[in-house]
């Protein structure tokens, strides 16, 4: 039985080991290529550890010997002047050195730190549980009776 005669099987048997040769060189082209950017890429940077052992931060106590009245985490009150005394009383205050403000008998001046009561020598602040009294700063005197507003006064 004679093998029909088709032009694809003929191309083939002629040009068929070209084109093997040419796809193998193509493979052989796409893989030297495919590595060797691999392989001379720039490298990136390391990456830091995971899990970095630092030390741990000292334990602070200033929270814990404030609860039991060492007085070094304790609120610095300073008066710089009273505006009114008695039960509605109004005080001038610094706060840990922050400028002064007035506060009113019953007034929060920082969790825990009220100001409780307002006297024309001093001012009471309960502060820890403890009520803390706080001096009036002295004043110049004035002279006694009547200054006209001609002359300047004395004393200051």
């Amino acid at each position: 039985m004679p093998v029909p005669h088709l032009p694809a099987i003929e191309f083939l048997h002629r040009h068929g080991p070209d084109l093997l040769h040419g796809t193998a060189l193509l493979a052989i082209a796409g893989g030297i290529g495919l590595w060797g950017t691999l392989l001379l890429a720039p490298q990136p940077d390391p990456a830091p550890p995971m899990l970095a052992v630092a030390p741990a931060p000292a334990p602070s106590l200033d929270t814990l010997a404030g609860w039991f009245g060492s007085g070094r985490g304790r609120l610095q009150v300073r008066m710089t002047g009273l505006i009114a005394a008695g039960p509605r009383g109004t005080a001038i205050l610094s706060i840990d050195g922050a400028p002064a403000r007035a506060f009113r008998v019953g007034d929060t001046l920082a969790p825990g730190v009220t100001l409780t009561e307002v006297h024309a020598h001093g001012i009471v602040v309960s502060q820890d549980g403890m009520d803390d009294a706080i001096a009036a700063p002295p004043s110049a005197a004035l002279a006694p009776g009547f200054i006209p507003a001609d002359q300047p006064r004395t004393g200051r």
